[in-house]
């Protein structure tokens, strides 16, 4: 049953990047054909390019097959992405190369593959994405896994199975090792999930589930250094785990920066329409600034004023004072979150403003002054420094960003050691797969406004 309901997963993401690649393919043709009289070139006929769509449909399912993506269990998002963005690549690779050799298809542009291969690492992965997600939620997707281990450790990694259904590990049961015996006989997975603290003796307990079950995942409590990219050192028959903080490597600031710079410029070029409109919105609602101005530190911790549009009302910042000492409730809900869910200061345009974050456009010119990344961790205010304990002098040694991964995956649903925690968690796993994935999630979050 359960490897039925795997072949079913399986079978609806071929289908679908079966049809999505071939409608690429078809719109590579016709934008083709659109730019004809701009290349002088002659037309091309849709005949002489089934064959090669055909060829690139087998090539990129046969890939991402042989990658482990269907139904690709146990990725997170960001490997997923990695791991799709380079076979799809290697599968119009190999495709460029047939129809270069292939004599039958010297009458083929080899734009169209161009084309496609730029939409297909796009498109691919996001209804990828999109299509986990919706699967994730019924009780076809994912497989059952039992995990081992003591205290609220154990508990922790188990909801944390829970939560993120996109990885389709379904925790069926919590058990302590020495309930082990009990389960040889009565299979209901074939993995493993070991939740070890850091003093267990993480060998033995390996080698025991092991002769029961083909797959053992340990997950050991530790710091919150890096997990994404962590490499495996055998040192002396040793293992030996190699963390890294990538986001301070000089190589790496320089190429994130040159893309803010790019990013930021072209951004505000396509923005500026909307800019324009908000800030007549703005004006026109209720009297007061433009913009909002306010204190937050930056790398190095050098104080610099991050600017938005103003959602709230005059005298904000007073009114927040007095609200704080008249309401314990709303007192505790702003120490926890660092805001308020239902600020009563905020104006009805800037509800909106705030829910699809478009009151943070105007931190573009942050970014353009080297003040601001467009992705990074949150940037934190000077009155928030002494609560952020040990965290700060690792997050103020890179530029903070208009989005990051809190932004996207928090927002305001997390508390603020948790939000610390996230921030540090990016600068070390930093990578241009991750930044890439924090845009797409911007955009959804945008969109739908969820989170804000």
């Amino acid at each position: 049953m359960r490897h039925g309901k795997n072949w079913l997963i399986s079978g609806i993401f071929i289908f679908l990047d079966v049809l999505f690649t071939f409608l690429i393919f078809r719109f590579s043709f016709v934008i083709r054909n659109l730019l004809t009289p701009f290349l002088n070139r002659p037309p091309v006929v849709w005949t002489d390019v089934i064959l090669v769509t055909e060829l690139g449909i087998l090539f990129i399912i046969a890939i991402l097959l042989l990658e482990g993506l269907y139904p690709g269990y146990g990725l997170t998002a960001i490997k997923e992405l990695e791991q799709m963005v380079k076979s799809i690549t290697m599968a119009f690779i190999l495709l460029a190369m047939v129809s270069y050799f292939n004599k039958s298809f010297q009458v083929f542009p080899r734009s169209i593959i161009l084309l496609a291969w730029a939409q297909c690492i796009v498109l691919l992965p996001i209804f990828h994405f999109i299509t986990r997600n919706l699967i994730s939620r019924t009780k076809l997707y994912g497989i059952p896994v039992i995990v081992f281990g003591e205290g609220e450790w154990a508990k922790d990694v188990t909801y944390s199975l829970k939560r993120v259904r996109r990885l389709g590990w379904r925790p069926c049961e919590l058990l302590t090792l020495d309930k082990l015996e009990e389960r040889q006989n009565h299979e209901t997975s074939t993995i493993a999930i070991l939740a070890s603290a850091a003093d267990d003796a993480v060998e033995e307990q390996v080698r025991i589930l092991n002769q029961t079950f083909q797959r053992v995942i340990l997950i050991q409590k530790a710091e919150n250094l890096g997990s994404l990219w962590v490499e495996t050192r055998d040192i002396d028959s040793y293992l030996g785990l190699e963390f890294h903080f990538h986001l301070l490597y000089n190589q790496n600031i320089l190429i994130k920066r040159a893309i803010d710079v790019a990013g930021s410029f072209i951004l505000i070029l396509i923005f500026s329409p909307l800019l324009l409109l908000i800030t007549l919105l703005v004006a026109i609602e209720s009297p007061g600034p433009i913009f909002f101005r306010q204190q937050r530190l930056g790398k190095d911790s050098k104080p610099f004023n991050v600017i938005k549009f103003r959602t709230m009302i005059n005298g904000a910042e007073e009114k927040l004072s007095e609200m704080l000492q008249s309401d314990p409730v709303m007192q505790a809900e702003y120490l926890k979150y660092h805001k308020l869910e239902k600020d009563p200061r905020v104006t009805r345009l800037g509800y909106f403003l705030r829910k699809y974050s478009l009151d943070e456009l105007p931190q573009f010119w942050n970014v353009l002054k080297g003040e601001m990344s467009l992705s990074g961790p949150r940037a934190y205010m000077p009155s928030e420094l002494e609560n952020m304990g040990s965290y700060a002098a690792m997050l103020f040694r890179v530029r903070p960003g208009i989005t990051g991964w809190w932004q996207v995956l928090g927002r305001h649903q997390t508390s603020f050691q948790k939000r610390l925690q996230m921030d540090e968690y990016y600068i070390s796993n930093w990578s241009l797969w991750m930044d890439a994935y924090i845009t797409i999630r911007t955009i959804w979050v945008i969109i739908t406004g969820k989170g804000a």
